[in-house]
């Protein structure tokens, strides 16, 4: 999708044959670096608009446009991690979010990505994935393990709400107990919980996920716990995941931190990108990294140099690791 336009070139050949007429890129079509009077378009992909990945996604878009004003970046929605790499992949998108168990396993040919996705390469971590599980307090629910015979929303099908969704219910035997897993959309999963079509919900994004945010400020709701030994089960047979908590306070009514898995979740370009549109889009990284913040609460960890570009599932392009040797963070 990087296709290079040279304005000044193309002006001069139409002026050559009698026709003047715009310099614009085909529909659907982005560039590739150019020259200091042309503009750099390029789409990231994100995921369905109920979680923290849209908004991550629109603030980084923002971000580096604010930093580097000769890139223009438009925002393409998806289902999540597993459809960003295969659009990445295939070319229809310059840049994409990924959590980075899915971008462990695409690099490596596990679950769905047979033959493996090669050229899948990292800018920057830019948020944690978090494990949420809440149900309606009506239900009882305590503990991830209560979910017997429960409707469970684990978001769209192949996105990385679903994978870790499965994880955990596989670590926690739950498929045995006769859950239902129903893909949605995670503002989808949100209403349907409202209206007592779901039972509960999983979400495993960056915090506070919006949509549960809104769901929890009109039904009272329970943030599910695990036990320490479900933790130490999930976190040993998944290398990529590390252990976390969602703070206290994070979604009304919840009082106490809760302790959980997350992963990072990554900035993602092809290795088919040049060296220096990568080393540009990193270095508008980090100079917008202090505050990110302030455009969503989960990207706040981009302060922090070693969360951008180290312990990563996957290489970095070339391009960024150029940048964050130059700055001393390698």
């Amino acid at each position: 999708m990087q296709i290079k336009q040279n304005c000044r070139k193309m002006l001069l050949a139409l002026a050559l044959m009698g026709t003047l007429t715009g310099c614009g890129l085909p529909s659907g079509s982005s560039s590739s670096e150019s020259g200091d009077e042309g503009l750099t378009l390029l789409t990231i992909g994100t995921a369905d608009s109920g979680g923290t990945m849209y908004q991550a996604g629109s603030a980084i878009a923002q971000a580096i446009t604010q930093e580097d004003g000769a890139i223009k970046i438009n925002i393409s929605a998806s289902t999540g991690s597993g459809m960003n790499v295969r659009s990445l992949d295939s070319g229809e998108v310059d840049l994409a979010l990924v959590s980075g168990d899915v971008a462990y396993a695409a690099v490596n040919g596990l679950d769905e990505f047979q033959p493996p996705v090669d050229g899948l390469r990292a800018i920057a971590a830019v948020y944690s994935s978090v494990s949420n599980w809440v149900a309606p307090v009506s239900k009882g629910y305590v503990y991830v393990h209560n979910l017997n015979g429960a409707r469970i929303g684990v978001g769209p099908q192949g996105s990385t709400t679903e994978l870790s969704a499965r994880v955990a219910v596989s670590a926690l035997s739950l498929e045995q107990q006769d859950v239902a897993l129903v893909n949605c959309g995670l503002g989808d999963g949100a209403e349907l919980l409202a209206d007592d079509e779901l039972d509960a919900v999983h979400a495993f994004t960056g915090m506070p996920v919006p949509s549960i945010e809104a769901l929890t400020e009109t039904v009272p709701c329970q943030v599910l716990l695990y036990t320490q030994e479900e933790l130490d089960a999930i976190l040993e047979g998944n290398p990529v995941y590390y252990p976390t908590q969602i703070p206290a306070n994070t979604y009304i009514g919840q009082e106490e931190a809760v302790d959980t898995f997350g992963v990072k979740c990554l900035l993602c370009v092809s290795d088919s990108m040049s060296e220096d549109l990568a080393y540009r889009l990193t270095q508008a990284i980090w100079n917008a990294s202090s505050r990110m913040g302030e455009f969503h609460p989960s990207l706040a960890d981009m302060d922090q140099a070693d969360f951008l570009c180290q312990d990563l599932p996957i290489s970095l392009h070339p391009g960024a690791e150029r940048f964050y040797e130059e700055m001393g963070a390698l």
